[in-house]
């Protein structure tokens, strides 16, 4: 028996979504950990990558497929290629837009990409010194004194070389993180003003330390539970509105 059109597509659908199931665990679990997938490019790369693997692939297949059609072959192989092509391109594009870094500088969290370090003439392989998995979990060091901590982070800002770029004062993520995030409490008095007391105060139950968000795609508030040492809480704060996302 012949196979039919519908029967190609059928497989060949069957096949890109098991390719796709894969690099959805890979993506979300390794380069997006946590809540990064859906606030950091995760998703926003993925859907790319599906719209080459999950449906332009087989859609090719249903339209070209004929039984006995002279050529056929060629014309899957051609559609096998591009389809192989499109989609090592995507996930190109999705690795080089990864995270490599969660940075607390001052009041800020920033999420790194190599992007980053190259506009800034840094090399991301020295993030390779510190220990733990990608993104790394690190902090700027600051001194202890809040004016000359102050004074920094503001001389950064007006002189082109921004704390989260001063890699000298890079610094694995301490156990206890709660030294490192000092400024919590006027992110904190921030977040009441926009989130609503009620809401800070049930995160400050659930032990969150509160710090402004910035990466490449958004900007926000954050959550960091230090007991489990990930991001748990996020809230967009885009055009006056808030937009929470869970893990």
């Amino acid at each position: 028996m012949l196979m039919n059109r519908w029967t190609a597509f059928g497989i060949h659908l069957t096949l890109s979504v098991v390719v796709f199931s894969a690099l959805l665990g890979v993506i979300s679990m390794l380069w997006f950990p946590g809540i990064l997938f859906s606030i950091d490019g995760g998703w926003s790369g993925l859907r790319l990558i599906m719209a080459v693997d999950v449906v332009l692939g087989p859609l090719l297949t249903l339209i070209v497929f004929k039984p006995g059609k002279p050529g056929l072959k060629f014309d899957l192989s051609c559609i096998a290629a591009a389809q192989v092509c499109g989609l090592l391109a995507g996930i190109w594009i999705v690795h080089d837009a990864r995270p490599l870094v969660l940075l607390q500088a001052y009041d800020t969290m920033y999420s790194l990409g190599a992007r980053e370090f190259e506009t800034f003439g840094e090399d991301p392989a020295l993030l390779d010194g510190f220990s733990g998995s990608y993104p790394k979990l690190l902090y700027a060091q600051l001194p202890e004194n809040e004016f000359s901590a102050e004074v920094i982070n503001l001389r950064g800002q007006f002189l082109n070389d921004p704390l989260f770029m001063q890699t000298e004062r890079y610094r694995s993520m301490p156990p206890d993180a709660g030294s490192v995030f000092r400024w919590a409490d006027s992110v904190r008095q921030s977040a009441r003003e926009i989130l609503g007391g009620e809401t800070v105060d049930q995160l400050d139950e659930q032990g969150c330390l509160l710090s402004y968000f910035v990466s490449p795609y958004t900007n926000g508030l954050v959550c960091f539970d230090p007991r489990s040492r990930r991001l748990t809480r996020f809230f967009a704060l885009q055009n006056d509105s808030v937009e929470p996302q869970r893990q």
